[in-house]
């Protein structure tokens, strides 16, 4: 991280660049959010709960393929015989589980036509996830990336830490407004998602931040590949101008092209929101093969509300 950097004296206008001052707020929401490990808030936000953990003495569980990190100890010789592939034991116990963000503060996400950029509310997310989880007394760390840099930080558990990771987000977030060129087909975030998987080898939770707006197969074969020792979530930023936009003739880019967009005829208009629904229902479906949920926060609403509604929801 760059050293005595400071956004907190922009004159930008409120929602488009987030400060540290106001990321260290949410220390006081989460307050509000419950910490029975029942509620669906605590499973996946603090990440502790009825785990897979490799120990001895405890409620066995299952039989499974042998991980690098499993204890020698519990390793089922029977098993392991008649199959000829090592196999290990597995227990359960309530038990820690260090949460790992990986936040997309890339130019795709420097956009929003409501209060806020997807790159803030992005922000917001991270900082509610991180004083939640070390509230709970567990570790949190991540990666916060761009197309040109990323930060990793190593989990840890004290309000110290979450403040150097927040401030490692408030640098990258304040690099946004300066972007000249939007480069919208960059390998980022797969980049970032290979690294990821080398460094969250079982029992994390690992909270993916982004607008996801070059997802492919890739993508796909590395949250599966995570999801298979991990707990996986998504938090796909929106705007509501993606969902539907104003009639008339419009100028559409990715960053790169453009194209005119005449609105006013009901097939286009249709076409786009339908576009946008399937968008949503493909990668909810797709996701919930691997038992990975999908959030969808948009840049309308009080990230507080949307995520105690989706979660109230859940829970119904």
């Amino acid at each position: 991280m760059q050293k005595n950097k400071d956004n907190t004296a922009h004159t930008y206008p409120p929602g488009v660049v987030i400060t540290l001052e106001e990321m260290m707020r949410f220390e006081y929401y989460v307050q509000d959010i419950p910490l029975l490990p029942q509620h669906p808030v605590y499973t996946i936000l603090a990440g502790r709960h009825a785990s897979k953990l490799r120990g001895r003495g405890l409620d066995f569980e299952e039989v499974r393929v042998y991980v690098p990190g499993d204890d020698i100890r519990n390793i089922d010789w029977r098993v392991t015989a008649r199959t000829g592939v090592t196999h290990s034991k597995v227990f359960n116990e309530e038990k820690e589980r260090p949460t790992f963000l990986v936040l997309d503060q890339s130019s795709t996400l420097f956009f929003g036509s409501q209060q806020l950029m997807k790159s803030v509310v992005a922000a917001q997310v991270a900082a509610l996830s991180a004083f939640y989880t070390v509230r709970r007394g567990d570790r949190v760390g991540g990666i916060v990336f761009n197309e040109d840099r990323n930060e990793f930080i190593p989990a840890a558990r004290s309000k110290s830490h979450v403040q150097y990771l927040l401030t490692c987000i408030a640098e990258l977030n304040a690099e946004l407004p300066l972007r000249k060129v939007i480069r919208p087909h960059t390998p980022t975030l797969n980049e970032i998602l290979h690294r990821t998987a080398t460094l969250v080898t079982h029992d994390y939770v690992v909270t993916v931040i982004s607008d996801f707006s070059n997802i492919d197969e890739e993508t796909i074969r590395y949250l599966e590949q995570m999801a298979a020792h991990n707990d996986v979530m998504l938090v796909h930023l929106t705007d509501p101008l993606e969902a539907q936009l104003p009639d008339g003739r419009l100028v559409l880019s990715d960053g790169i092209k453009q194209i005119l967009w005449n609105n006013n005829t009901k097939d286009n208009g249709q076409r786009y929101t339908q576009d946008f629904d399937t968008m949503k229902a493909s990668l909810t479906a797709r996701c919930r093969n691997y038992r990975i949920p999908v959030i969808f926060i948009d840049t309308a609403a009080p990230v507080t509300d949307q995520i105690m509604h989706f979660f109230g929801k859940a829970n119904n």
